[in-house]
């Protein structure tokens, strides 16, 4: 989905301020009920104790698609365009995002600037080509956008070759054992995307699709890689909560070859649309397969 926000005040924009919503996102989200608040934000844990110990605790049914270019001086008047994914259950909360964020647009994106109007939505079908769903004033009961079949979205991504390039466009915040990896190996970086891959998958999609992750682990552990760049990004947040809000993630690009990533791929592609690491719903972590030129 693609939302229009029309600012109605200036408002100037950080990286930290974009990546940095969910706060804001669930103080907007006061006036839901419990029931539908949980729905959006804090999807309950599994009543199944073997998927309890198998899949992370369950992520929000959505991830914003944060672009790192809309950082930067707003002026009244400006349009934004704040894109977000929603997953299968997701599909049913979709009202209440909205509602949510423009209820976010009466307090501001940032430190109470940059009050805006959500004016339309659009979605993206099958074919790739993007559609208006909704527009204001029409009621947020009446939205029903096209729905994607994930194995067809995953043929039209298929990378054309080897390599391919796996690019972190937003800090990817990894901690293991209490350790933050600012320049993993792949071997080390791709165990975040399949328990992200996974837990995704079985919260919101009702689908075990992993049914070996040691294997593939060890499969990942063969992949032939090297950074083509990397660096780190700091940011600070707002002081309050644990230390993995602030510390910031890496980025770049990592090339990827060898035989054994063809069995792989669909992992990779799927965490392209789930984002990976911390703060994965609200942005951070957001990557991108491309075939190598």
């Amino acid at each position: 989905m693609r939302f229009s926000l029309d600012l109605l005040s200036a408002c100037p924009l950080g990286l930290s301020d974009l990546l940095g919503l969910r706060r804001a996102l669930h103080e907007a989200g006061r006036g839901l009920s419990r029931e539908r608040r949980v729905a959006l934000f804090e999807p309950p844990l599994s009543s199944d104790p073997v998927a309890l110990r198998r899949y992370q605790k369950p992520s929000p049914p959505f991830v914003l698609r944060v672009a790192p270019q809309l950082a930067g001086e707003h002026h009244e008047g400006d349009r934004l365009e704040f894109e977000v994914l929603f997953f299968d259950t997701g599909s049913l909360v979709i009202g209440d995002f909205l509602g949510v964020l423009q209820a976010l647009g009466e307090r501001g994106l940032a430190h109470g600037e940059g009050r805006f109007e959500v004016t339309a939505a659009h979605c993206q079908g099958a074919d790739g080509k993007w559609r208006r769903f909704w527009y204001d004033p029409q009621p947020r009961s009446e939205l029903a956008p096209e729905l994607v079949p994930l194995d067809q979205w995953l043929d039209r991504s298929w990378p054309e070759g080897l390599p391919a390039t796996l690019e972190l466009i937003t800090p990817a915040r990894l901690v293991a054992g209490g350790r933050v990896l600012r320049r993993p190996q792949f071997r080390q970086l791709f165990p975040f995307l399949l328990r992200r891959v996974s837990s995704m998958l079985h919260a919101h999609c009702g689908i075990e699709a992993i049914s070996e992750p040691a294997r593939l682990r060890d499969e990942a552990g063969q992949i032939a890689s090297e950074w083509l760049e990397n660096r780190w990004i700091d940011w600070r947040g707002s002081g309050v909560g644990d230390d993995a809000e602030s510390i910031g993630g890496c980025v770049g690009r990592l090339q990827l070859d060898g035989p054994g990533i063809d069995g792989l791929l669909w992992v990779i592609l799927l965490a392209t649309l789930f984002g990976v690491g911390r703060g994965a719903a609200y942005g951070a972590g957001q990557c991108r397969l491309t075939h190598a030129q």
